[in-house]
């Protein structure tokens, strides 16, 4: 796409800015729970981004590049804030339509209603998760990366990541379980 030492043009980058604005400054407050921390990420994800666009060979590929710089920059934040902790259910409970909210235009608006309350139901159960696990959900349902994806964005091997997904879906199924209302609402919305 880029050429090795290829500039892009200020409206190049205004366009990838501002498509994946959303994305990246949710990736980044996901992960270290601050408002102007995960501006300040962002700032730096897309400042590193722009340094090696010409690393960019395949545009479609940009969104999850600039995940990975984005979660990798914001882990570095908590480690350097050594507020950096160790984190890692069934897809029954939850699987990316659930999270998505997708809404089908046969569905009614009492059913977006009740998967949009869910949604955040889940998010709260979530953010209580240890980090890593808290991060490895985020970035499998939420940025809807692969396990390779995640494995090169958290810098560790995909075994790992595996790992840390489904121990991270048995805390979140144990938590849901221990609420009656919350897996009460969830079966119904997916029946």
């Amino acid at each position: 796409m880029f050429a090795e030492e290829e500039k892009t043009t200020p409206e190049v980058e205004k366009i990838i800015f501002e498509k994946y604005y959303d994305r990246v400054y949710h990736t980044a407050y996901f992960i270290v729970k601050d408002p102007e921390l995960a501006q300040d990420i962002l700032q730096e994800s897309y400042l590193k981004a722009f340094r090696n666009i010409h690393l960019i060979h395949e545009i479609e590929k940009i969104g999850a590049w600039l995940t990975t710089i984005t979660t990798r920059t914001a882990i570095d934040y908590l480690r350097k804030m050594k507020r950096w902790n160790d984190f890692a259910a069934d897809d029954v409970f939850i699987n990316k339509e659930l999270l998505q909210v997708e809404q089908n235009p046969i569905s009614s608006v009492e059913t977006a209603a009740e998967r949009k309350l869910i949604r955040s139901l889940l998010q709260e159960e979530i953010d209580k998760l240890k980090a890593n696990h808290r991060i490895v959900l985020f970035l499998y349902y939420f940025d809807d990366l692969t396990y390779e994806e995640i494995s090169e964005a958290l810098d560790v091997n995909i075994a790992t990541v595996k790992t840390r997904v489904h121990r991270a879906k048995l805390k979140l199924r144990a938590a849901i379980e221990k609420k009656e209302e919350l897996m009460e609402a969830i079966l119904d919305v997916g029946k």
